[in-house]
């Protein structure tokens, strides 16, 4: 772990002289690798830090995304910086950098908050994330909305994934979403406190993870006459579980779900929870990615 201390403080003293995408991308890398390796060695200090440094490593990255003029890394151009300079030798691509579009949206989203904002978030985040269970989320500062955080924070809806249980079920309501994440146009978000409000019509509702998880998934099992649709972690060995989810339709999703703003699947398997009169005890075993190709 000493040594993993070291690249740290090495990494930051990097990122502070990194000019060029490629020297900022190599300190995202490091901090990513320094990041996993503190998470499984159960050092929850050292993996805020990395990950605070990853952070601010891809809101550098997207400051000298934004700055270019055209498309950075295209085929005959140079990233030296903010500039790009035509070349004829073979020039670093975005691709060959290592940089997707999931990462460039995600570093450029970063660099569009305010520096002030960015700090202020910075600070909340460090604060949720440090408590116990809590797991380390780039999601959560993107966000700069903390209604979800809990155990596993924010988990956004995948869009490909409302939308086909949107068609089969046309809901008319989000019950527990912010103004950043909402499915529905008409939505609870913190300050409408979703718990305090009367479910009625086809409602979606991706509760927070964490152990209020069990007040949302009670209030979808006795929500009167409504259709309440649920996306929640696949944990049968729970007691909320046993008390609300068996009691109506069960969709164990096959595989796991990638997050939004996520660079990984989920750390658990995922179910849709379908509460209803009109749905009775099931349990089906659904292939729902095989159905988005």
């Amino acid at each position: 772990m000493t040594k993993e201390i070291s690249r740290y403080d090495v990494a930051c003293r990097a990122l502070a002289e990194a000019k060029t995408l490629e020297e900022i991308k190599d300190v995202s890398d490091k901090a990513s690798a320094i990041q996993e390796y503190a998470r499984r060695a159960k050092n929850k200090t050292l993996e805020i830090d990395a990950a605070e440094l990853r952070m601010r490593a891809e809101r550098k990255l997207g400051e000298i995304l934004k700055n270019t003029k055209k498309n950075v890394g295209a085929k005959g151009s140079k990233v030296t910086g903010s500039k790009q300079e035509p070349v004829r030798d073979k020039t670093p691509t975005l691709s060959a950098l290592g940089i997707d579009k999931k990462l460039s949206s995600r570093a450029q989203k970063l660099a569009n908050q305010v520096t002030e904002k960015f700090e202020e978030n910075i600070s909340k985040w460090r604060s949720h994330a440090q408590k116990e269970n809590e797991r380390v989320s780039t999601t959560q500062l993107l966000r700069g909305d903390w209604y979800q955080m809990s155990e596993t924070p924010e988990w956004e809806t995948p869009q490909w994934l409302f939308d086909i249980l949107d068609k089969e079920f046309h809901f008319t309501v989000d019950v527990c979403a912010s103004e950043q994440n909402h499915k529905c146009e008409k939505y609870y978000s913190k300050a409408d406190d979703g718990l305090k409000q009367e479910w009625t019509g086809v409602c979606w509702m991706n509760p927070p993870y964490g152990r209020e998880i069990k007040e949302w998934m009670q209030k979808a099992r006795e929500a009167e006459g409504a259709t309440i649709v649920c996306l929640v972690p696949a944990r049968p060995d729970t007691e909320w579980w046993w008390e609300n989810c068996i009691q109506g339709e069960i969709r164990f999703i096959r595989g796991r779900l990638q997050w939004p703003g996520s660079d990984t699947a989920a750390p658990f398997p995922s179910a849709v929870i379908v509460l209803s009169k009109k749905h009775k005890e099931k349990v089906v075993w659904w292939d729902v990615k095989g159905e988005a190709k």
